[in-house]
Order: C-alpha cells, then sequence, then structure tokens
C-alpha cells in the first residue's frame, strides 16, 4: 500500500503538478510554432504528419489534460468554492475533449454543383489509397486512409487475403510536386523530351527508344520500324530523323526561320528546340539525351492543395511484384493505375474519396458580386435547394459569406467557384457533436474568465486598483510629451486644391448609413472604419475622416492622386507598381491603359486555399480590399443612407444600388440625391458658400 502511495505521490509531482502543467504549456506552445514554420516551407499534411497528428502530441494534450484535472482535485476548488478557477479550469478540458470528438469523428470535403443540377456526394478533404480487386467475377474495393508528407516517414504496407490469393501492397516512396528528369546512364536509351502548350499551360513528356505513344492526340513512334499515321523518329549514325505521312511546318525558336516538311517517303533531320505544326498540334522537341534513363524528382518541397504527388508503389500477388508509380492529390479522386497479373488486374488509385451524402443538394443560381474598377470578387452566393427522401424535407437555401446551410449535422459553406460562374464549390463538414462541445467549452471559458475579472480577490482587481493610482500621473507626464513636441499636422502636401469645410462634414456625419451587413451606425463610425482599413489612421494631413470621404465623392478625380493607401512592408507589391514608401494612390494601381496591374496576382492569390496563401499572399489581398473600398468610396455605393419605405428587408440604398445577387432595388429619392449633392458640394468647396449643401 505505501508502495503504491509512493508511485501515486511521484506521478502526481512529476506529471500532473504545477510545474508539470506549465512545461507541457511552454512545449504546445513551441510545438505549434514549429508547426506554423513546417506548414509554410512543406504545407499542411507535413504539419499535420510532424506535429498536429503526431502520437507525441497527442500524449502531450492527454497530460496536459490529466494535469488540469487533477490541480481541480488536488487544490480542493469545488470544496472551497472557487467557481471562478473550476469554470476556468473545466472549459480548457471539455474544450481538449471537443478537439478529441472531432479528430476521430469529424470529417469535411468539397462538394461541387452545377447550375440546374443536383448532388449527393462530395470529395473527402483527407487522401486514401483506394485498392481495387477484380476475383472470380467480384469486385473487392478497399479505401485505406493515408496521410503522406515532405517530411515524416511514408513507407506504408499492407497484406490482404482475396480468397486464397495473398496480396501485399507497398509505397516504398513519397514525391511532391513530382517531374520525370533525363539521367546519364552509359546503358540507357535515347531520349526525347516534348513540351506541349495549351490552357493547362506547359506540358512535358518522354519518348524513347522502342515507345511508340499517343500523346495529346498525336502519335508518336520512336522504333526503327515506319508506321503510317504516326509522328516518326529514328536515331542513325548520331543523327535524328523525322518522317511523317502529312506536311508539318516548322519554326526554329531561335532564328523564327519558318520552313515546310513536305511527305516524300524519306527521312528529314529533326531539329530540336523548333516548333512543329500540322494545322492542329504544336509541340517542340525541347531535350535529347542518347543514353539516360528516366528519374522522378521533388520540384518542390511544400505539398499545397493543388499540388500533384507521385507514389512509388509495389504490389506483390502470390510472390510475384510489379512497381508503378500512381499520381493523386489532395481534394481530387484518384486516378487508376493497373497492375496486371495475368488473368488478374489489381487497380491503385492515391487521392480524395467520394462520400455519400443522405440528402442532395440543388443548385438553383449562382451569383457573384464584383467590386467596379479592379473586376475582383465582393461577395458571391449560392441559391440551393435541399432534398431528403428520408422524410420528405425540401427547402431553399442561400448560401453566402458567413451564412451557412446548417442540416442534420452537416453544415455547407460557400467556398469556391467555376470560372464561367455557372458552378459552385461548397465546403462540406460534419462534427455535431465536436463542434457542440467545442462550444460548450468555449462559453465555459467566457464565464469563467468574466468571473476571474470581477472577483474582488483577484489578482486582476489589485492591478486594476495600482493602475488607478497611476493614472493621475500618467496623464501629466503624457501631457507634458505631447506639449514639447513638434506637432505632426503641419503637412498639408499631396491634397486636393479644394477640400470639404469641416463644419459641413461635421452635420453630414451624423447622418445615419446602413453597412453591408445591415448594421446601422452614423456616417461619422463608417468615415473612421474606412480610414482605419484603407490608411491605417483617421485622419490626413489635418483632415478628418469625414471630410475625406465626402471629398472622394465630390472630387474623385484629384483624391485618386493622393497617397493614402498603406501597402505595408512587402517589396514585390512596391516594386510592381512602381512606388516608394509605405504608401500609393489609387491611380497607382492601373497602368496607362487603365488596366489593374496587380490583377493577375489577386486572382492567382484568391483562387489558392487560405491554408497555402503565404505573407505575399495575405498581403495582396488586404490591398486589394482596400484599393476596391477606396474604389466604392469614389463612387458612392458605402453611402447607403436612403431608406426606401415598407421594403421587407428594411433595405437602404446608396448612389448606385447592390443587387448582391438579389432583385436590384432603386430608389428616385436616392437618384435625385446623389445626382445633386455632389456636385453642389464641388461647387461649395471652390467657393466656400455651404448654405447650399448644408440645406440639401
Amino acid at each position: 500500500m505505501k508502495f503504491i502511495r509512493t508511485i501515486a505521490l511521484w506521478v502526481y509531482n512529476n506529471l500532473l503538478g504545477t510545474r508539470a502543467a506549465g512545461i507541457y504549456m511552454l512545449v504546445f506552445a513551441a510545438a505549434i510554432g514549429v508547426a506554423t514554420f513546417i506548414e509554410n516551407d512543406f504545407g499542411t499534411s507535413a504539419a499535420k504528419k510532424v506535429v498536429y497528428q503526431a502520437a507525441w502530441f497527442e500524449i502531450l494534450l492527454y497530460l496536459f489534460c490529466f494535469t488540469i484535472s487533477a490541480n481541480i482535485i488536488g487544490y480542493r476548488m469545488i470544496k472551497q468554492k472557487k467557481w471562478a478557477l473550476v469554470t476556468f479550469h473545466a472549459s480548457i478540458v471539455i474544450i481538449l475533449l471537443g478537439a478529441w470528438v472531432t479528430r476521430y469523428n469529424g470529417f469535411e470535403g468539397i462538394m461541387h454543383i452545377r447550375e440546374e443540377s443536383s448532388s449527393n456526394t462530395f470529395l473527402s478533404s483527407e487522401t486514401f489509397l483506394t485498392i481495387d480487386i477484380e476475383k472470380d467475377g467480384r469486385q473487392y474495393r478497399v479505401n485505406e486512409p493515408v496521410l503522406f508528407a515532405s517530411l515524416g516517414n511514408n513507407h506504408w504496407s499492407q497484406e490482404y487475403m482475396i480468397g486464397n490469393d495473398e496480396l501485399e501492397v507497398k509505397v516504398n516512396e513519397f514525391i511532391p510536386n513530382p517531374v520525370r528528369v533525363m539521367k546519364d546512364d552509359p546503358e540507357g536509351k535515347t531520349t526525347l523530351k516534348l513540351v506541349f502548350g495549351g490552357a493547362g499551360g506547359r506540358e512535358e513528356f518522354f519518348l524513347q527508344q522502342g515507345d511508340q505513344k499517343m500523346i495529346r492526340g498525336t502519335a508518336f513512334n520512336f522504333t526503327s520500324q515506319y508506321y503510317p499515321g504516326a509522328f516518326n523518329v529514328v536515331y542513325r549514325n548520331d543523327s535524328l530523323m523525322m518522317r511523317a505521312d502529312r506536311p508539318y511546318t516548322y519554326m526554329v525558336m531561335a532564328t523564327q526561320k519558318v520552313d515546310t516538311i513536305f511527305p516524300d517517303g524519306e527521312y528529314s533531320t529533326l531539329r530540336l528546340r523548333s516548333l512543329y505544326s500540322d494545322g492542329e498540334s504544336n509541340f517542340v522537341f525541347g531535350d535529347f539525351n542518347p543514353s539516360a534513363t528516366m528519374a522522378m524528382e521533388s520540384e518542390s518541397a511544400k505539398v499545397k492543395n493543388e499540388s500533384l504527388t507521385a507514389l512509388d508503389v509495389s504490389v506483390t500477388l502470390n510472390g510475384s511484384t510489379i512497381g508503378n508509380w500512381v499520381y493523386g492529390q489532395k481534394g481530387l479522386q484518384g486516378r487508376t493505375v493497373p497492375f496486371n497479373f495475368g488473368d488478374k488486374e489489381i487497380r491503385v488509385a492515391y487521392g480524395s474519396r467520394t462520400m455519400e451524402l443522405p440528402f442532395s443538394v440543388f443548385l438553383y443560381d449562382f451569383q457573384l458580386e464584383r467590386y467596379p474598377g479592379t473586376n475582383s470578387a465582393a461577395s458571391y452566393a449560392s441559391e440551393v435547394r435541399l432534398d431528403d427522401p428520408r422524410n420528405g424535407h425540401t427547402e431553399d437555401y442561400r448560401i453566402y459569406m458567413n451564412h451557412i446551410l446548417d442540416y442534420d449535422g452537416y453544415r455547407f459553406f460557400q467556398s469556391s467557384f467555376d470560372q464561367d460562374e455557372k458552378g459552385t464549390y461548397l465546403s462540406v463538414n460534419h462534427d455535431f457533436w465536436g463542434t457542440w462541445i467545442s462550444y460548450l467549452g468555449y462559453a465555459l471559458l467566457t464565464i469563467g474568465m468574466i468571473l476571474v475579472l470581477f472577483s474582488r480577490s483577484s489578482r486582476f482587481q489589485r492591478v486594476s486598483e495600482q493602475v488607478k493610482r497611476l493614472k493621475t500621473s500618467m496623464t501629466v507626464i503624457l501631457g507634458l510629451v505631447v506639449f514639447m513636441t513638434p506637432s505632426l499636422q503641419a503637412q498639408h502636401k499631396n491634397l486636393p486644391d479644394n477640400t470639404v469645410n469641416a463644419s459641413h462634414a461635421g452635420q453630414f456625419s451624423r447622418i445615419i448609413v446602413q453597412d453591408h451587413k445591415g448594421r446601422m451606425k452614423p456616417v461619422h463610425t463608417l468615415s473612421r472604419e474606412i480610414m482605419r482599413k484603407v490608411a491605417r489612421k483617421e485622419s490626413w494631413n489635418g483632415l478628418n475622416a469625414d471630410q475625406i470621404l465626402l471629398g472622394m465623392l465630390a472630387n474623385s478625380r484629384d483624391w485618386q492622386h493622393v497617397p493614402l493607401i498603406k501597402l505595408g512592408k512587402h517589396e514585390k507589391i512596391s516594386s510592381m507598381l512602381n512606388v516608394e514608401g509605405e504608401r500609393a494612390s489609387y491611380s497607382d494601381f492601373f497602368n496607362e491603359k487603365g488596366e489593374y496591374i496587380l490583377r493577375d496576382e489577386v486572382r492567382r492569390a484568391y483562387n489558392l486555399q487560405p491554408i497555402d496563401r503565404t505573407v505575399y499572399e495575405k498581403e495582396l489581398m488586404k490591398i486589394d480590399e482596400r484599393l476596391n473600398i477606396i474604389s466604392m468610396a469614389f463612387s458612392g455605393r458605402l453611402l447607403r443612407i436612403i431608406p426606401i419605405p415598407g421594403d421587407e428587408n428594411n433595405t437602404w440604398v446608396a448612389s448606385q444600388p447592390s443587387s448582391h445577387g438579389q432583385e436590384m432595388i432603386n430608389s428616385e429619392v436616392a437618384e435625385k440625391f446623389f445626382s445633386t449633392y455632389p456636385a453642389e458640394l464641388r461647387k461649395a468647396m471652390e467657393t466656400g458658400n455651404y448654405s447650399t449643401v448644408d440645406q440639401i
């Protein structure tokens, strides 16, 4: 009994005590920090494999959870009625429990639906190795959940018994972003690299002596025997020759010289780095090696959502082994690769798994609204119908922004859309219990923090009293500092010649405006929100936010050249805009033809999954948002100050009605006000007489 007591005491003091809890918190914080760097350099899958889903990390969380529970008991918090501390500690245990339920019970994926069609399936966010076996006329399928990454051990193997047949599947190597390359090998084959271009970008293919391949609709024959209808290539006397039974033009890339090869029954010299075309297919023989073998290498170690990956898979059936490369990527169904064993065929695929819903979702319409000027996506929504045949339930929903479809434990979020704007991608999440357990934990955490803050015996209250005593002396010191500091408001450079009178701007600032979320606020609040978002300050060279907002409305041409927009510290963006310093004007973002300079880069950033966006892409998206806010300020679209009488949605409108995919709402009052007021305000700014605009 004494021995057990000694062991229990040792465990409590060394593994479950307050000191141990501190160590666990430090290790946890360090692990999260390291995982962030891993995720940035190697992708989310590497961070999951090495940290988040590693056994050691799970043990760390178990120990932390046990430590918190042991402290509640050891310090007799319940007995001493320390309800604030009990609530605070218990909330952490419940949040960790919710995370555990989410990991082992929840799942998510992406559903794609085209307009006027429905779907009851989605692709999992997790990756699977799918193995299909056909035996005695029956089909067998095995879905093995796998996690391969640029870091960690990627060797995987599993054995199966299919009747009397012994089957073993092995993954020997994982290569992210694979590219095939030619390697010098004295015992290798003569190898040619072909390059095709198209909408999908540059694609590379390889021909080795002895190959007969159909590539992008063109038959290639690299054997000594001539085949009609093919592009025939031979290697004779250290020279490459070609022959075809239809005319081909070729253009030498270096000199741009163009010539035509007509079919005459003879072989002609094959020219490297020249563009060959028969009117339908275009390709270039980019490289050549007289003796090479093909190898697979990684082009980049970071695995993004759109990254293609390759697995070196070997399949052994009854002692006979075949190896092959299996390609796949997250978010797409795997491409099947056959392994032929005479009368038996094993097919292996790697990628996302198709999962079924107990109901279907029909897409009526996908709606996209763009920012004026930059044409970037401002908001998008999906009008859908949910059909559940189990209980005959049918209901229409509108999914957009933070408005989700929540049904039967499934949650659907608006994720992305097709380029032709005729289809939508919905993020699907199923984690009913994990979500609600976590919500309960967060609620208790909030209550615990409030109780701790307002408890008279808490350290917070003692510190608060000390702060109050210091308040008077700090006020005096700050006053002296302000008095002795030279005024920074004397600078008035880069401002339009005429600005809005502060008195009139103050009157306008008291008008009530409706923001894009339907919230009501005075213009005074909206103008300062805009300035904090765009310029990271509430005033500019002596002008307050209300004067600036009205100046943009009345005199947009001059304000387009004021360097208001905060760029941040990413040098690449400043270089693209050809500006110096940390701010740029609206006009800096457009070239002489009026084209948005950052358009392509912004589109690329928005097309990336959030987890794959680097600091550069995130900064780019923030700047694009600031630019679009300025554009809406110029047009007056932010000033939704005119209510629509009797509107069931309590809609207020601005100078240009915004539909967000719904029926356009027009107002005669808004049309008259915004056609008159900006012009009169511009006159008042020039003359100094504001009586008319005050009356308006």
